[in-house]
């Protein structure tokens, strides 16, 4: 029993070292390629940045401001990565929160309570009375 034991908690210590070891990739993939790469950006770009970067490449490789038959794959790319970073912005962003007035809450809250107190205190009094 002891060297089976042994053996698993040595391969449960190898794999967290080996965890610990490897950091994750930060990079986002768009197909085969880089986003970040393919926009030209370090991997710790603001948002302003990746929008101007996507601006600037948009306008070099749109197929209305270039004929040549490669820029219109090269803009689908740069649309793709760009797209990817602003859905990404905004999942990450998104605020799910209730719509309600936090004023109405308390209010509704406080007429809850007291409907409840006023329950409450009948039951109390009928109780009393029957006895």
């Amino acid at each position: 029993m002891a060297p089976a034991a042994t053996i698993r908690w040595s391969a449960l210590v190898s794999a967290l070292i080996l965890s610990l070891l490897l950091s994750p990739s930060t990079a986002i993939y768009c197909d085969e390629d880089d986003c970040y790469d393919l926009l030209g950006v370090s991997q710790n770009a603001n948002a302003s940045e990746i929008k101007k970067a996507y601006y600037k490449l948009s306008l070099k490789y749109h197929p209305d401001k270039n004929p040549d038959p490669e820029s219109r794959k090269v803009f689908v790319k740069v649309a793709n990565a760009y797209e990817v970073f602003y859905n990404t912005a905004r999942y990450y962003q998104a605020y799910y929160a209730h719509k309600t007035d936090p004023r109405a809450v308390l209010v509704g809250l406080l007429l809850i309570l007291s409907g409840f107190q006023y329950f409450n205190q009948w039951t109390r009094y009928n109780q009393l009375l029957i006895i």
